[in-house]
């Protein structure tokens, strides 16, 4: 029998197999949210050649993808709290699974982002629904154990999904990753259509920032446009890229303006004037542009310049997931026995010896790729749930949801600003060292190469061709190079940062004990008042 979410408020009706496939149904969905993004990590050289452009114009795959995600996940708790949480689920869902169709049927580049973008905006409304969702129709001994779930639900496919969508490439066809977005989709619609009904009782018609968001939507989508065609366009030498650059100050200013007399701010921006939010924010957006756009492009690398293929590509990068999922899963009970900042350094000094020892030449080898990655996967399982704790630390519990929209925000949209920053550097390096190694030895170590390869058997332009590859292979590699002792010394200066914020522990007055992750998640959640004893359950002295 359906039940509504108000009889689910402090104690969940479901038991045994009904509530595992409650659970797995809303797992799929925000799963999927992920993957949808994961895919395309190890897909970008064959998005490229399937619609005959560039690896940096694939790279806005992912961009717009994280663009529509940020903007999706701002109106999200006032959809649900308006229409539903189940129909708004179901809704956000099927759209996500319609816009996916695109990525399997067109053969236009504008069709195929048109339909990124609106994938990205229903990731945006599922994440903090899902989540919302399943702690509360978890039971009350399994919330703490749901709470670890949602987190790790989010980061696995993106710790796990580019070596599984390399091998769908691998052995099909690349079209064949976003095809798995349907039969989970399909388990998830059924499963929550099946046991969940809305209570109209519980729907609120509350007034929403429209205005702030249209402000939002335009300076945002300004600035990725112009990061992804900076470098087509010529950067500051283009007039465009300084009307648009100008354009979109003028709608961020006009932003900031509305929100600050605006009663019902779409973002709560206030938040910004607390020391440890603000300082955690460099160390957030880093992490999350490392995970996808460095990531996209290190496998770029290895797939256009090494000679990988996207299987053996997306392998690479599977010790993250072997490393970071087991942390993740302990990181709740572990952050309230040593001092979050502690374990957030440990991650970024991981960060940093990734960068700094990794190498990237045509003698590495499979086996120190997969090392460094697994070194990049513990950072990982460090970064999210430390920062988390860090930047809500000393809120007042009215505060958490808004904070929660505005860190997610925040950390989708800088990973997307990010990810054009690093494919926008990397093309720059790769063109400087190039002409930098053409002039240093011009002639003679060429002309030797060709003739080595013409004593081989092969014709002079055949020589000649296989010699610039060489070069062009050489350039990429300093480049890629280059690229990882940025991260490393960008992971130093965020975590320098992160110790100027204050203790991320508060305490609450006329209660013992420190404030708990768990108790800070069921408060953003919305369940904390709702149910003394799930609190006191979960709490650490």
């Amino acid at each position: 029998m359906p039940v509504s979410p108000s009889s689910a408020v402090t104690q969940t009706p479901f038991r045994g197999l009904p509530l595992l496939i409650l659970i797995s149904g809303l797992s799929s969905g925000l799963f999927l949210a992920a993957w949808s993004l994961a895919w395309s990590i190890p897909m970008l050289p064959y998005i490229a050649g399937a619609y005959s452009t560039s690896l940096d114009h694939a790279v806005w795959s992912l961009t717009f993808y994280l663009l529509a995600w940020a903007l999706g996940v701002v109106p999200a708790t006032w959809a649900y709290q308006r229409f539903g949480e189940v129909r708004t689920y179901l809704f956000s869902l099927a759209l996500l699974m319609l816009a996916t169709l695109p990525d399997l049927l067109s053969d236009h580049f504008s069709l195929f982002l048109a339909g990124r973008l609106v994938q990205g905006f229903c990731a945006g409304l599922l994440t903090p629904l899902t989540r919302r969702m399943l702690i509360r129709y978890a039971p009350a001994h399994w919330q703490t154990s749901v709470a670890d779930l949602t987190i790790i639900n989010l980061v696995f496919p993106l710790l796990a999904g580019p070596s599984l969508a390399g091998w769908i490439a691998y052995t099909w066809d690349w079209r064949g990753a976003p095809l798995l977005t349907f039969p989970l989709g399909f388990f998830s619609l059924a499963a929550v259509a099946l046991l969940l009904r809305d209570d109209p009782r519980e729907r609120l018609r509350q007034p929403f920032d429209w205005v702030g968001l249209f402000l939002l939507a335009l300076w945002s989508g300004i600035f990725q446009v112009v990061l992804n065609r900076g470098e087509d366009w010529n950067w500051w030498d283009s007039g465009l890229i300084r009307w648009l650059v100008a354009a979109g100050v003028g709608f961020l200013a006009a932003f900031l303006l509305w929100e600050r007399e605006h009663p019902h701010p779409c973002l709560d921006l206030g938040l910004l004037k607390r020391r440890n939010f603000v300082l955690a924010i460099p160390a957030l957006i880093f992490g999350w542009g490392l995970l996808l756009g460095g990531n996209s492009l290190f496998v770029s690398g290895l797939i256009g310049q090494a000679g990988y293929s996207a299987f053996w590509a997306g392998v690479v990068l599977l010790p993250m997931a072997l490393a970071g999922v087991p942390l993740i899963a302990v990181i709740g009970p572990l952050s309230h026995r040593v001092n979050p900042l502690w374990l957030a350094t440990l991650c970024f000094l991981l960060i940093a010896a990734y960068g700094f020892t990794t190498q990237i030449n045509m003698d590495s080898s499979l086996e120190s790729l997969l090392f460094c990655h697994f070194l990049e996967g513990a950072a990982l399982g460090f970064y999210l749930v430390p920062l988390s704790l860090i930047m809500f630390s000393r809120l007042p519990a009215q505060r958490l949801p808004a904070a929660a929209t505005l860190q997610n925000f925040v950390r989708i949209l800088g990973g997307a600003y990010l990810s054009s920053i690093f494919s926008a550097l990397w093309m720059r390096h790769g063109d400087y060292f190039r002409a930098h190694l053409a002039w240093q030895s011009p002639l003679e170590p060429l002309a030797d190469l060709g003739r080595r390869l013409q004593g081989e058997g092969m014709t002079g332009q055949q020589a000649h061709a296989l010699s610039i590859q060489h070069l062009l292979l050489q350039s990429a590699a300093l480049s890629m190079q280059s690229m990882l002792s940025l991260w490393g010394w960008m992971a130093l200066v965020v975590l320098a940062l992160l110790w100027l914020s204050k203790g991320p522990y508060r305490r609450r007055p006329n209660r013992p004990g420190l404030v708990t992750i768990e108790e800070e998640i069921m408060e953003s959640a919305g369940f904390a008042e709702k149910d003394a004893d799930v609190d006191g359950r979960h709490e650490r002295g």
